[in-house]
């Protein structure tokens, strides 16, 4: 691997002909590619590159806006189901914000990191014992699924002589959703919670689908609703609410996103596989834009302010806007019976997630030729690229990726923005091929650490 061309000029772009080309938006290797050989060295292919740094850069982002329209009463939370790098979670940490947290070994990694515990918000259905009473005892706020559970969570705050923090989950009365409680339950469920000896209901939250700030906007006016009946009802006061993430990102320019929009066919995908929908990697809203459509909505920011209620927040994959790109390296390449052509690479799929769920990542990869010669765009091909195992399934894309000429062994593919979702979701040592290393560069050019040795 010490011969791959670190010269960023050697990177091979894809010929000027091709119509389906869509690069990312930005390079994030660009500066650390002088890195890759001790890297691969010492973390082998594939690895997955951390830059905790920009997590920070989008905390202060988004911080700036809620401080702006709400002062001090606001939480941003870290979704650390988007990313377990202990990197990305200690910046979090640093830049003294929470986690939300769906595993006791979540929690117990935010809390190694540096998160105090009742920064933390536990989420998800019927939370283990376990989970649960390492909440009680760090002070842990817990987002209660259902009246049934709010009960287990009572006899167990009984049992340890602990008070639980709790917000109940409101469903938006989606009726096909087996998560939270539709707005009867949860009127219920406040008068349960404020009957009970060991629960402090603090207030309610929700978790919608989707990208818009509209609907997040409205279905917060909707629950402030709900708090301004509970409180004149029952004389029941939330301290807070939280809406969840689903706040969009870049991956793409605009022009790119239209052009794929307009171009992209299914002749374009070995078989025709095209998926019925992509991710929107494109969006005429960021993070901050859309929370501050969020809080206009409706008054929204005018109405915590009176009723003296805390808003939070819990951007996952926003959050990682930028903080991480992953490297495959080449194994060969292959012509199919169908004429296609396939860019095998060594690893799985499974760290690199996007295809398992009927999609596809539709940005291109950056190709790093083994040659230290620049090569020019000639022989242009268009391959989709799989990964090493016996499965026909394991495939990273099946659009035919443009080249400027075939990869080769040895040469490296560079996936830009991927600390989002597609790299640890479904990672696993099938064929005991070790889960990829997550390498820390952390804004240092010139150094970097691997953050867990892992296989």
């Amino acid at each position: 691997m010490n011969n791959i061309s670190m010269d960023t000029r050697a990177a091979v772009e894809a010929n000027n002909d091709f119509d389906t080309r869509f690069p990312a938006k930005e390079d994030l290797s660009l500066p650390y590619r002088q890195l890759f050989p001790l890297i691969t060295k010492a973390a082998n292919t594939p690895f997955h590159a951390m830059l905790p740094h920009r997590v920070k850069q989008n905390i202060v982002g988004v911080k700036h806006v809620l401080s702006r329209y709400l002062g001090e009463r606001f939480q941003v939370l870290y979704a650390m189901k988007t990313n377990r790098s202990a990197a990305l979670v200690k910046a979090a940490a640093e830049e003294g914000i929470g986690i939300d947290v769906s595993s006791l070994e979540e929690f117990q990694l935010a809390l190694t990191q540096g998160v105090r515990g009742q920064d933390c918000s536990l989420s998800g259905p019927f939370k283990s014992v376990e989970f649960l009473t390492l909440a009680l005892r760090q002070e842990a706020r817990i987002v209660v699924d259902s009246d049934e559970e709010l009960l287990q969570i009572q006899s167990l705050a009984v049992s340890i002589g602990k008070t639980a923090r709790v917000l109940l989950r409101w469903n938006a009365d989606q009726p096909y959703t087996r998560f939270g409680m539709n707005t009867d339950k949860l009127k219920a469920a406040s008068l349960v919670a404020d009957s009970l000896s060991n629960i402090e209901l603090e207030g309610a939250g929700f978790h919608l689908s989707g990208y818009c700030p509209l609907e997040r906007g409205k279905a917060l006016s909707q629950l402030l609703d709900i708090a301004d009946a509970l409180r004149y009802g029952a004389d029941i006061r939330w301290k807070a609410i939280n809406i969840g993430g689903g706040y969009p990102l870049r991956y793409v320019e605009e022009a790119t996103w239209r052009r794929f929009q307009n171009a992209i066919d299914k002749q374009d995908f070995v078989a025709g596989r095209m998926p019925k929908s992509f991710y929107p990697y494109w969006h005429p809203d960021t993070l901050e834009t859309a929370v501050e459509k969020v809080l206009l909505e409706s008054g929204n920011a005018e109405r915590l302010r009176a009723n003296n209620i805390e808003l939070s927040v819990e951007p996952g994959r926003a959050l990682t806007d930028g903080a991480g790109f992953t490297v495959f390296e080449v194994l060969g390449t292959k012509t199919t019976n169908a004429g296609d052509h396939c860019v095998v690479v060594k690893g799985l799929s499974f760290s690199f997630s996007e295809t398992w769920f009927n999609s596809e990542f539709i940005v291109d990869p950056v190709h790093l030729p083994v040659s230290q010669e620049v090569i020019k765009p000639t022989n242009a091909v268009r391959a989709y690229i799989a990964g090493q195992s016996c499965l026909e399934e394991d495939v990273l894309t099946y659009r035919k990726v443009p080249f400027s000429q075939m990869p080769k062994a040895g040469d490296l593919l560079v996936f830009n923005n991927t600390a989002g979702y597609l790299m640890d979701l479904l990672e696993t040592r099938f064929h005991g091929l070790p889960i990829p290393n997550k390498v820390v560069l952390d804004n240092k050019e010139d150094s970097f650490s691997i953050e867990e040795v892992r296989g």
